[in-house]
């Protein structure tokens, strides 16, 4: 068996001068993980303190927009309510009105009128000869009379926020809805709503010290041994967020354990800490421009199903973000600060885009089998070549417009006319138009039906309760029965029980999504098990048909 040739000499010494430079990086890497260990424990808690702080800061600003949603609602669900009175406020037309309005948000359990501090009737009923709430505490921007902790006798030990507008009341939880804890850094975290006028908290889940809560000072600050963020509003209040240092303990020593063991390759880790600290951001609008053009938004897409047929017949377009460490942040706070900022054109654009190229050959595949659903923000449709760049985007990929459904919120009705205009256009086009979130605020009653629609979407907090007794159970058959007035086809999201979907498909609801059916996924994933589902289909087909031939 022949030998190799020995290595040329050339070889031999990059060889050698090679083991050499790994034994020297070696010795290096040691004398620097000595040398910087100590340095790495120290940066290591400091880096976690800038990060919670960022955390706090975003926690804050999300309190402030959540509560500046609850405060439109309930304000304009007390003028509603006292337009529709006629000097009789606890009437049964008001007191059904009350009724149909205590299910627009998860944190108004109730709608009632007050008189004399008597809360004298609500969504329940009446009350005689009243139930007393006490005097209010304090008098919003916009004139509404707060109650703060307020006890009631069917509360079972809960505490409420009553906010009265001309005697009409909103009654919400004083505590944080527990949705909140998923995404909590810790479960000592506090977050909240403040009123500095009345120094007290009107809002808040986890453990709550006013006194760290400074009347206007947005900037995250340590207060001892806590990290202290407040995002100011135009109505007075602030969001805030309170982050005790002892969460952080366990998170800083976590990493200064991995930095020491890793001092050989401190170098790398000093060039990785640099750089992740140069590419960190201090607000969300930044972090979105940043992530536009990293890459880091990406699309999954949950199936629409067929609720006589259980065949899948489209799929809803969602957007995810993923940061560069693996942390996820929510679609409702990264859309909401895109729209803030003015941003949520370039992410609808981009968003369009990846679609159009991920989904264009499926659609292509199978012309009038199949729809694609996208989600439209308000800014979309008050930009004048909105309706132009979707047209090009469907002539670039060659897609059909008749298989594209637009996603609307109620929002949009904020400026009816340009609105109105846009939709028509994208009708003209091909493209259906569905309202999303039906049912989560008064205003799409009164706009639906001016509206050129296609499509009704049944919010998940109303499908949720079908089959558990709910008081909210009964809202759906009213969405039902409206949609079919306005001959509005009907999609149900959420829908997580066999229980809910049969009650759906029996009382005339004709698609459902949610995760009885299947999650969202990428579009790999859905486009396998659509050809699966097809090919599956086509025995069945062809044996139907030889039973039926003669």
């Amino acid at each position: 068996m022949p030998t190799a040739p020995p290595p040329h000499p050339k070889h031999r010494l990059r060889t050698l001068l090679g083991q050499r430079s790994i034994r020297l990086a070696l010795l290096m890497a040691l004398l620097l993980g000595t040398l910087f260990a100590g340095s790495a424990v120290y940066l290591a808690r400091l880096q976690t303190i800038d990060e919670y702080r960022l955390i706090a800061n975003n926690l804050a600003e999300y309190a402030a927009l959540r509560t500046q949603r609850i405060r439109e609602y309930t304000h304009d669900a007390a003028i509603t309510l006292e337009k529709n009175a006629r000097q009789r406020p606890c009437s049964a037309s008001n007191i059904a009105l009350m009724r149909q309005l205590s299910y627009g948000n998860d944190f108004v359990v109730d709608m009632g009128y007050v008189e004399n501090d008597q809360l004298l009737c609500s969504a329940i009923g009446r009350f005689a000869p009243g139930i007393p709430v006490g005097k209010s505490n304090a008098v919003s921007a916009t004139g509404a009379e707060l109650r703060m902790q307020v006890a009631l006798p069917f509360g079972q030990g809960q505490r409420y926020l009553i906010s009265s507008f001309a005697g009409f009341s909103a009654i919400m939880k004083a505590t944080w809805s527990d949705d909140v804890q998923g995404w909590l850094p810790d479960s000592q975290v506090a977050i909240g709503m403040y009123h500095p006028v009345a120094n007290a908290v009107l809002f808040s889940h986890g453990p709550v010290r006013t006194d760290l809560l400074a009347p206007h000072d947005p900037r995250p600050r340590d207060a001892g041994n806590y990290i202290v963020a407040q995002f100011p509003t135009d109505f007075g209040y602030s969001g805030f967020a309170i982050i005790p240092i002892q969460a952080l303990q366990q998170r800083w020593r976590s990493k200064a354990a991995q930095a020491i063991p890793t001092g050989l390759v401190i170098g790398l880790l000093l060039a990785a800490l640099v750089a992740w600290l140069t590419q960190r951001q201090t607000s969300l609008p930044s972090m979105i421009r940043h992530a536009l053009h990293d890459h880091e938004f990406h699309m999954v897409y949950q199936p629409v199903v067929d609720l006589a047929s259980g065949q899948w017949v489209g799929m809803e377009a969602l957007m995810r973000w993923t940061r560069p460490g693996g942390n996820s942040i929510a679609p409702d706070i990264f859309i909401a600060a895109a729209e803030r900022s003015g941003q949520i054109r370039a992410v609808t654009q981009w968003m369009l885009r990846q679609v159009a190229r991920e989904t264009g050959p499926l659609l292509r595949a199978y012309p009038g089998q199949l729809h694609l659903a996208v989600n439209l923000a308000s800014d979309d449709l008050s930009d004048a070549g909105f309706v132009e760049h979707w047209q090009a985007l469907l002539d670039e990929y060659q897609l059909p417009a008749t298989q594209l459904i637009g996603e609307i919120t109620e929002r949009v009705f904020m400026d009816a006319g340009q609105t109105g205009a846009q939709i028509h256009a994208l009708r003209n086009l091909g493209v259906g138009i569905a309202i999303d979130d039906f049912g989560t605020g008064y205003s799409s009653l009164s706009y639906l039906a001016q509206m050129e629609m296609d499509y009704l979407k049944i919010d998940k907090i109303f499908v949720t309760p079908i089959g558990t007794g709910a008081v909210t159970a009964n809202v759906v058959p009213h969405i039902v029965s409206l949609a079919q007035s306005l001959n509005l086809k009907m999609v149900a999201e959420g829908v997580e029980t066999p229980e809910q979907a049969d009650w759906l498909r029996q009382h005339g609801v004709q698609l459902a999504q949610g995760w009885l059916f299947a999650r969202p996924m990428p579009i790999q994933a859905f486009e396998r098990q659509w050809r699966a589902q097809q090919q599956a289909r086509q025995p069945a087909a062809a044996t139907a048909g030889a039973a039926h031939s003669p």
